[in-house]
């Protein structure tokens, strides 16, 4: 099986990767272990406004039903239920639908794997009825099961804000929200508005200090100074933060470059989101941790840095829409994401072959 562009990995940054390739005649093909395309945007209830300007504002399932229709009215071919488990000595990908294990031959690869959630360790945090905030998202909003009736958030992101607000909706007790630095982390003011004026309680300089309970969580204790504080709940959300999904990246041999803004150890890249093997690009949080906005805008960068490596348009044409793309990718970031902005630009200006940072390897 032969293919111009194996994208992996059908989020939103894949998508728009695709969709970018394959507007220009290449034959591409995506492959997500998932049984549909959209990535966690299938489960976002929450309205997204810090979108590309190609998109108006809306509510993250919508926008992976847009996107979904997108890729249906293309000649994008999806691999869904497969992942990749290697790579063969010709270069061609191995892939498994978990049955069957065959090769792919690709041109170029646009890794768009997306990221993991990082979990929080404290005495007794494998308790039924502790997990990351994302599963809780999922149950709610894909599943429609209640994790619990009363509920503790350990730490104060944008999205636990987002989350928090989301298990009230569906009648879930907030009793608090733990974080560990002197004030909240989230950078939207609005969210954390809304929060307090739902009475939830937000604990700073607080800590989990154990977990307890008999074959589930029912209470925590919050360690806040000297003082202990015992809450009864019967369910934790962890929000540890996120870290890029690296496999595919360590198999290819790419270069790693540490940026704690995005969150820890990325492949280095060049402004075409090229990495130093010739044929692999990437997009989404494989580049960097950010909004669903600047996921969409790395996944349309990656498609046209593609396009003109494979002759599908002219350097020429790809530099214009580029600084056009990261002109936007910078409104979309400076916004609420000052700190991962920098972090991105540092990374490009710290990978080390210079000769790939201004034009591609051929």
């Amino acid at each position: 099986m032969e293919t111009d562009v194996l994208i992996i990995g059908a989020g939103p940054a894949g998508i728009t990767a695709a969709l970018e390739t394959a507007s220009r005649g290449l034959d591409v093909t995506i492959v997500d272990e998932s049984l549909s395309i959209g990535g966690q945007l299938i489960q976002q209830t929450q309205v997204l406004h810090s979108l590309p300007s190609a998109y108006q504002p809306m509510r993250g399932f919508e926008l992976a039903g847009l996107l979904t229709r997108y890729v249906e009215d293309s000649h994008i071919r999806c691999l869904l239920g497969h992942r990749v488990i290697g790579f063969y000595k010709d270069g061609s990908v191995g892939l498994t639908d978990e049955v069957n294990v065959f090769p792919l031959k690709a041109k170029k690869i646009i890794v768009a794997t997306g990221a993991a959630e990082n979990a929080i360790a404290f005495p007794k945090w494998t308790l039924p009825g502790i997990m990351t905030i994302g599963a809780a998202q999922t149950l709610i909003n894909r599943d429609f099961v209640l994790p619990g009736k009363q509920a503790i958030i350990v730490g104060s992101s944008d999205f636990a804000m987002e989350v928090a607000l989301q298990l009230t909706e569906v009648g879930v007790q907030i009793k608090g929200i733990v974080e560990n630095n002197p004030t909240v982390t989230a950078q939207d003011a609005e969210k954390v508005e809304e929060v307090e004026k739902k009475g939830i309680p937000i604990f700073v300089n607080s800590s989990i200090k154990e977990a307890r309970g008999v074959g589930k969580v029912e209470e925590i204790d919050i360690e806040q100074g000297e003082q202990i504080l015992t809450i009864s709940v019967d369910v934790v959300c962890i929000d540890g933060g996120r870290s890029p999904i690296l496999d595919v990246f360590y198999q290819f041999g790419c270069s790693f470059g540490y940026q704690k803004e995005l969150g820890g150890w990325v492949p280095q890249y060049n402004k075409y989101l090229q990495t130093d093997r010739e044929d692999v690009f990437l997009a989404g949080n494989a580049a960097g941790i950010s909004s669903q906005g600047a996921l969409l805008v790395t996944g349309m960068i990656a498609g046209v840095s593609v396009c003109a490596s494979l002759g599908a348009i002219s350097k020429q044409e790809a530099d214009i829409e580029t600084l056009s793309l990261w002109r936007e990718l910078e409104i979309l970031e400076t916004k609420l994401y000052q700190k991962t902005w920098k972090a991105r630009n540092q990374h490009v200006e710290n990978f080390e072959h210079p000769v790939l940072k201004d034009q591609f390897i051929s």
